[in-house]
This record gives C-alpha cells, structure tokens and sequence, in this order.
C-alpha cells in the first residue's frame, strides 16, 4: 500500500510572515530552443497597476491549453530559490534570476514549505487568491535554462512554484502585500502534496485522500484519481519532451487542371505502399509540405484546398519570380509521378487558428490577394454555413485569374480586377475600434505588399493577435546577402554562411535539421534564437519585441559573428 502516514501534528505547516509582491510579469508566446517549441515563459515585468481577471493577467498568453484558465490563472514561485538554483548549477546567473520560471508573482517568504492547498490570501487592496495545485514541471525548463536536466531537478527538489485561483478580481502592482487570510489544509503544504504526486506515486491510500482534498485543482486530483484505477502514470515524456519528427509518404499526382492562365489544380494520393496515414484529418487552415524536383530540392508549403491526408487537393499558382517550385509543379510534373508529402503549418497559423472564434458572434473579414484564396477556402465555407456577418475582399490581376471564385459566396463576395482600375482599399475594409473594443475577426493572405500594409493598419488599430489571421507563402525575401558567421552556442562550432546561401541551409547541411516551410520569412517555422551579435532581419513573421532575441533562418543575416541557439 505504500509509506502513507495520516496526517500528524508534525505534517502541520507553518504559517507564513506576510509577503511583498516583488516582480509582476506577463509574456507573450514566442519560439523556445530555437526549433519548433513555442512557449510563453519569457515573460517581461509589468510597472503600475495591472488588471487580474478569473484567467489571469490581462496580457498574459499561454501556448499550452493546460496551462492557464481559472484553475491556473497565475503562477507564483519563491525568488529565493534562485540563489540555490545557482549554487547546484553554474553559469547560468542570467537565467536562473526572477522571471526565470515564467511565474507571474514572486516573493520572497512564501515557498512550498508554507503555502497550502486552499489557502486563500488577500492581494493588495482589491485582489483574493487560492492556491489550487502544485506545478508540474515540463521539458521546457530544459530549454529555458540550457540544461537537459533542469526540469527532473526541479521535481526533485520541488521547487516548482504553484498555481493560484482568483476569487477577486481587481488590480496589482509591485509592492502590494500578501496576506494569508484563510487555511482550510493546513496538513497539506505544497511540499507534501509533491511528495505522493513526484515521488511516492503508488502509494493508493494517498492518492486516495488526494482525490478527495477540498480546494485541490482538478488536473493534480484527477492525477491521483487515475492512480487509483491505473496505477502511476510514466513522467518521461513531460520531463523529457517528445520531439514528433517530420514523417513523409509517397503520394503520386492524380490530376492536373488549367484552372486560370495562371493556376492549376493538382491533387494527390497517397500510394499505396504508405501505410499508418494517422492523424488522416488535416485540421483547421491546412497545410502540406511538398518535396519534389531533381533530387528533392524543392521544398514547398501550400495551403489545402480540400481533402486529407489520403487524397487532397493543391491550387497552385506559376509565378515566373519565384525561386522555381511553382514553374517545377506547373511545366514539369506528371500525371503519376510521385512526390514527397508532409503534413504541415505555419508557425503563426498554429498560434493563432486555436484562438479564432467562427461563430455568428463575430464579424469575418477575410482579405485576400491572388492564390491566396486557397488558405481560407475550407474556414470561409465552415464560416458560411453559420448566420455570421462575413465580408470577402479577393484582389486579382483580371477576373479571368480569379481561382476559386465559384466556392466563394457571391452574395458576400467582392472582387478587385486591377486591369479595370478597380483597388483594394484596406482603409475601408477593416473596421475602426471602438474605445479598444474589436469589431471583427480579420483574416490575409496574398502578396508581401498587402500582408505588410495589412499588419500596419491592423496594429495601428489596436487589433490584438487573437483577433487577425495572416497566411503567407509568397514574396520574393531571400535569404543571401554578404557573408557571414554563426557559433553554435552548445558547441562553440562556427558555422560559414556564404554570401548566396541562407543560415538555414547552412545549419540543415550541419546537421540541425531546422524545419522550415515558406522559407520566405512570412510563416515563421525556421526561427531560431541568437544570443549575440548584430541581426538585419528580413521578413514579417517575428513582432517587434521578438526580434530581441529570434531571427528567421531562412531570410535574415547576421553580421560578422553572431552567436545562435540550435
């Protein structure tokens, strides 16, 4: 049955001093290890009074869907674990430093050892929190803090931090005291709750007891529940991290149709040698990746007009400035031939697509320029089946060029022929805010020139992220430009980026295997983090305040020597 002990006067924690509020932070979802891992737990102090809502800081993001809501509307963690985190792992003094956790509260006096499960503390004037459950530490520390083992050791030591419930909303602010006024578990500290939950995990009259304790967040007592019918659960993954490779099957090429003078329709099909097509259905905004041509040597993502992973339709335009991918599909490939699939996206349409609501509740305003029809054919025709007010603005060079055109609602539809003098004006479609209130859902794609004047008013609009969606595969970004250096920060390797090959290439010829997918600096899948040195960034996918510390391998430069995070 396990070292389950009843709870004994000796397990009573210790009632803390009251505590200050000594760093109040929030962060926005960026890349993490300089891959494929998204995160916000760089997060960046907030001064003055911040509004707290039942989910949180307003401001605050969250990539993982476990992370956040109203069972972990914020996390505080005891800034005087830095100081030991230091003491076991070494020159790491510019990471382990408050902040370092993603915690959106730190204080000083508070820690596992005297903190509750249920407590309830007065924040400030305005503010009630609830500690709900401890955190569970996950293979994001071992990137956040360059060091494979950094989240193992913060189970271990159980120097996680927990989560807080708010039960009164209102506003913070550095400084602002935090009091303990109610303890309903005073057996069950923080620090105990690790013990049963990291380490004693088969012990079945704990987890019992767990399952049952007033105030304990759902996901840690639905944990312990599990054990009772499952038995412990495997942490690896968590701690470790699943890195989920790319997987490409063969599909040959089914048909090919002259749509416009300039598009053609492709669709595909697996072979039938490729077998276990999991995961068949392609989700929301799809895309493919394509490898193609002598040798494989294009690589190419394109948004999905219709179908699956068995068999799925491309639109894809000839573009005679492009870097031959499109004159390759169009000129060169056959009714037959096989190409190399992948099932793909686009760094920001990830992001994004999972906060879009496509409900009646919303306005939709998608603007769209040439080809890029085809990112938002499968979102507009789920949209129109509901009763919301949906407006379609599609530029072309002549209406003969208009793809897609008959999947489009007419009745909602407008076209812009450039060759009848007839212009997208971005001023009239995309609606003013209202006293900082969003007025639509607005969605892009087409060409570099109007995603880029699209970004501006949208910003200039006070438009959040949650409420634009930008697809982009076009533009003419490159990559070269004068040569340059880059040091693995890991290894101390220089790596030689020549004049007319891109940081990308340099680093997939190395061994890095960076994904990538425009690879013209619009969707965001090859950033990597740098660490030192002079940047000229190119391309549109980082925001301004990512730009501090990411770059876009496939179009950005550095500068005689900058030191990069692989």
């Amino acid at each position: 049955m396990g070292s389950f002990i009843p709870k004994q006067d000796a397990d009573i924690a210790p009632l803390p001093s009251k505590d200050v509020l000594l760093s109040l932070r929030s962060g926005k979802i960026r890349p993490l290890g300089g891959v494929t891992i998204r995160s916000a737990i760089n997060k960046n102090p907030r001064k003055g009074k911040v509004k707290v809502t039942r989910t949180g800081l307003v401001g605050d993001e969250m990539q993982y869907e476990m992370h956040g809501g109203s069972e972990k509307a914020l996390h505080q963690y005891c800034a005087s674990h830095y100081q030991k985190w230091n003491e076991e792992i070494h020159n790491r003094e510019h990471l382990f430093k408050i902040g370092g956790f993603g915690e959106n509260l730190s204080t000083a006096l508070l820690s596992e050892d005297n903190v509750c499960i249920g407590d309830k503390f007065r924040l400030g004037p305005e503010v009630i929190v609830e500690v709900s459950e401890p955190r569970c530490p996950c293979f994001k520390l071992n990137h956040r803090f360059e060091y494979k083992k950094a989240s193992t050791m913060a189970q271990n030591s159980g120097r996680t931090g927990w989560y807080l419930r708010v039960l009164q909303e209102g506003h913070l602010q550095e400084g602002d005291e935090f009091e303990l006024i109610e303890r309903i578990n005073p057996h069950w500290s923080i620090s105990r709750v690790q013990k049963y939950l990291f380490h004693e995990v088969n012990d079945l009259e704990a987890a019992a007891e767990m399952s049952q304790l007033p105030r304990l967040g759902d996901e840690t007592a639905e944990t312990f529940r599990s054990r009772l019918i499952k038995g412990a659960e495997d942490m690896s993954g968590r701690l470790e991290g699943d890195r989920i490779p790319v997987v490409w099957k063969s599909y040959r090429l089914v048909e090919k149709i002259v749509l416009t003078p300039r598009v053609k329709k492709f669709v595909f099909e697996v072979d039938q040698t490729s077998t276990d097509i999991d995961d068949i259905q392609l989700g929301r905004f799809p895309h493919v990746r394509l490898q193609f041509g002598p040798n494989h040597s294009f690589s190419r993502a394109y948004s999905v007009v219709s179908g699956d992973m068995g068999r799925f339709e491309l639109g894809v335009a000839r573009d005679d400035k492009s870097r031959g991918g499109s004159i390759y599909l169009h000129d060169n490939v056959r009714i037959g031939n096989s190409i190399k699939v992948a099932k793909g996206h686009t760094a920001e349409g990830a992001l994004r697509s999972s906060c879009i609501d496509n409900t009646a509740s919303q306005k939709h305003v998608f603007i769209i320029g040439g080809i890029g029809v085809t990112a938002f054919l499968q979102e507009i025709a789920t949209i129109s089946k509901t009763s919301a007010d949906l407006e379609i603005h599609y530029a072309v060079r002549s209406k003969n060029e208009a793809a897609y055109l008959n999947l489009l609602p007419p009745n909602r539809t407008t076209v812009y022929a450039n060759n009848e003098g007839q212009r997208l004006d971005l001023n009239k479609i995309v609606p003013v805010t209202e006293n900082g209130g969003v007025k639509a859902m607005i969605y892009c794609c087409g060409p570099s020139s109007l995603m880029e004047a699209c970004r501006n008013l949208t910003f200039k609009r006070r438009y959040p992220q949650s409420s634009t969606h930008f697809e982009d595969f076009g533009g003419a970004t490159t990559g070269t430009g004068d040569p340059f250096e880059a040091e693995i920060k890991s290894t101390g390797q220089v790596l030689q980026v020549p004049r007319k090959k891109s940081l990308l290439q340099i680093l997939n010829d190395a061994g890095f295997e960076i994904e990538s997918s425009c690879q013209v600096g619009n969707c965001g899948m090859c950033m990597v983090d740098y660490c030192k040195g002079e940047v000229e960034h190119r391309g549109f996918a980082l925001e301004e305040e990512q730009k501090a510390g990411t770059m876009l391998s496939c179009v950005s430069r550095g500068k005689g020597r900058i030191i990069v995070n692989c």
